[in-house]
């Protein structure tokens, strides 16, 4: 059986769900957008949701 250490030091580098960019964190994060999609993501949906008001 392998590892857990090995196992998790072999996995592929994640890709931005949104921009398709490699995303610079642990692989076993459950993040799927890298930082400036998700800052961007939050900002839209502050935008949108002061707008309504």
């Amino acid at each position: 059986m392998t590892p857990i250490t090995t196992f998790f030091r072999n996995l592929e580098a994640k890709c931005c769900a949104a921009c398709g960019q490699t995303i610079n964190e642990q692989a076993e994060s459950y993040a799927n957008e890298c930082f400036t999609c998700q800052e961007q993501a939050s900002y839209d949906a502050y935008k949108h949701y002061h707008q309504k008001r």
